[in-house]
């Protein structure tokens, strides 16, 4: 569904029912409207992709478009779930508290339903980069994406991000800052 065309930039709203995450998956679209080449368009994945509008994110986007400041990118904010303890964590170890179980899974439904859908939505068959970022516990969860799948992944970007993710509390006479974050 088409939301607003606004000089260079379209956005849309899609929502993906992920069999993995077990919920409806709402994302947000910003797709320059002048791409030449598809091969040569880059991609942006982001989580937390709610806050996107608060930041007047299509505003920024349309002003570094125009200006030539950046290439032709296609930017997907990706709305996070209720928990997003849960999703927006590290895959391979929960915090000390148990959270992060669905952390798997989100960066699953990343190459298994989000990207084959970007694919086939907007008829590109490759990108030329692609690249992850989030905001908070978005950030740890896009580092550790970026980590894990570092041949998928030119690119990382982490703003505010939660980097307190520990697997022994903090208050534990065993914590040790650098083995257990």
């Amino acid at each position: 569904m088409l939301i607003d065309r606004s000089g260079g930039i379209f956005l849309e709203n899609h929502v993906i029912k992920s069999e993995l995450l077990e919920r409806d998956v709402v994302i947000d679209c910003y797709l320059p409207t002048y791409v030449a080449d598809p091969g040569e368009l880059n991609l942006l994945l982001i989580n937390d992709g709610q806050d996107l509008e608060k930041m007047a994110f299509s505003s920024m986007l349309e002003k570094l478009f125009t200006s030539n400041v950046i290439i032709p990118i296609l930017c997907v904010g990706i709305h996070c779930g209720k928990d997003r303890r849960e999703e927006y964590a590290t895959a391979k170890f929960l915090d000390y508290k148990g959270r992060g179980v669905k952390a798997t899974a989100y960066q699953a439904f990343i190459f298994e339903e989000l990207l084959p859908y970007i694919r086939k939505t907007y008829q590109v068959q490759s990108f030329k980069e692609k690249s992850i970022c989030g905001f908070s516990l978005g950030g740890l969860s896009a580092i550790d994406t970026a980590w894990n799948h570092s041949s998928e992944f030119s690119k990382v970007g982490v703003f505010s991000g939660s980097l307190w993710w520990r697997i022994v509390s903090q208050d534990d006479p065993a914590f040790e800052e650098d083995r257990h974050r």
